[in-house]
């Protein structure tokens, strides 16, 4: 795999759609006849049940396909075709029980599809982070007692997306059968969740952390939305089935949602940096303000990031028979914590320990993370392929973004003199 070049791939997908193709027409696709009382619940296609032999089946489609020829030219016959369909369905009810879903399952997922609330949420939380940073900036001059009460009603709104969020998940976990982070899609979800997760906790102490939170869970939620993540639930690999997939993955996901935020957070901390001067002395409270829920939302990150990297060592011992292997992600996981711990004891070294320097740092430092979260899936190969996808030309987006950090940097260079509490 790791020597398939672009026509490789192309030629894959090709025969891929050939055989779908083929099975289609050759009827070998529809599989809707259990066979009975096989122990690995095989379920075949018409052609394979009558060859195998079962009468009953050959009965019902001989009497299918005649009512249907004979409904197709008197619809008021349609009633016998609906009756042998019906026919099929109680065989599939008596012989293959086991695997059908429910009609709870059927109608959850029919009405997960239609409201299709993940792509809902993001003009929710796009909304809410707009109105309540404008607010928060408005508010930079003077205390407003508008912005007060922006922020109180932002919140029960966030919250109550937060609420749907969650459902959301937990109706993505009962539909597929397995924790909703097993994927790209998911995981971004997830990573989402965490994040709006983040600024609930941290509300009370820093409301503009409310509005950058809204802000990336929507930005993370409309990047789950591109052409090139999909968001089909399937079955995963055997590898995955694995309590370890709720306990490693959740851990790890959800601290890239407490780490973007502290990134984000480091760069509107750099532009009111920025707007810093005698006659705005609230700037300085905010910038103080958002440094504390940066290095607590750091911390955190850190944290559990650590925690999710031990717990993926004994879960990879368990799989492949070793807890560290050097696979790209293990080690650019491993880069991870190491720029963090570095960011959390930033302060404790010499010429170090200023607001300025926490903000830039928890904002470049984010990079890691994008580079092991995306950068390892699309561009390198390794025993956790099964997430990988196609490699894809740097998006321009991204020269943009460092090009803006790194100015933002500069612009707030000048005014960089405010310490970190020790």
């Amino acid at each position: 795999p790791s020597e398939r070049g672009t026509l490789d791939k192309e030629i894959l997908k090709l025969d891929e759609r050939l055989n779908i193709c083929y099975m289609v027409y050759g009827g070998k696709l529809l599989r809707i006849f259990p066979k009975p009382n096989d122990p690995n619940n095989t379920w075949l296609d018409p052609a394979s049940a009558v060859m195998g032999g079962d009468a009953s089946v050959k009965d019902v489609l001989g009497a299918l396909f005649t009512s249907a020829t004979a409904a197709a030219k008197d619809p008021s016959k349609a009633s016998v075709a609906i009756a042998e369909i019906a026919k099929i369905k109680a065989m599939q009810e008596k012989y293959g029980a086991s695997v059908i879903p429910s009609e709870t399952k059927v109608g959850t997922e029919l009405l997960y599809n239609k409201l299709n609330i993940f792509k809902n949420l993001i003009y929710v939380y796009l909304l809410i982070g707009a109105v309540l940073l404008a607010a928060e900036f408005f508010s930079l001059s003077k205390e407003s007692k508008a912005a007060s009460t922006a922020t109180k009603v932002s919140l029960w709104i966030l919250t109550a997306g937060f609420a749907i969020h969650t459902a959301n998940l937990i109706a993505r976990w009962y539909i597929s059968g397995h924790a909703p982070w097993s994927d790209g899609y998911e995981s971004m979800t997830y990573i989402a969740w965490a994040t709006v997760l983040a600024g609930i906790l941290f509300a009370k102490k820093s409301s503009i952390t409310l509005a950058l939170t809204s802000i990336l869970a929507g930005v993370v939620l409309f990047v789950a939305h591109l052409s090139w993540m999909d968001p089909q639930i399937t079955n995963i690999v055997p590898v995955l089935k694995s309590y370890w997939l709720t306990i490693h993955v959740s851990m790890i996901t959800a601290s890239y949602g407490f780490l973007g935020l502290g990134a984000l957070i480091g760069f509107v901390s750099l532009i009111l940096f920025t707007l810093r001067n005698e006659t705005k002395p609230l700037i300085d409270k905010k910038i103080r303000e958002l440094a504390v829920i940066n290095e607590m939302t750091l911390i955190i990150g850190l944290f559990m990031l650590t925690i999710g990297n031990f717990l993926g060592g004994v879960w990879a011992n368990e799989s492949w028979g070793r807890y560290w292997g050097w696979d790209p992600k293990e080690t650019w996981a491993l880069v991870s914590i190491l720029v963090y711990t570095i960011v959390v004891h930033s302060k404790y070294i010499p010429k170090m320990g200023s607001i300025y320097s926490l903000s830039v740092l928890s904002m470049f430092s984010f990079c890691s993370i994008v580079m092991t979260y995306f950068g390892v899936n699309f561009y390198l190969s390794g025993l956790h392929s099964y997430a990988q996808g196609d490699p894809i030309p740097v998006p321009s987006f991204v020269y943009i973004s460092v090009a803006v950090m790194a100015a933002v940097s500069v612009a707030a260079f000048k005014n960089r003199e405010l310490k970190l509490l020790k």
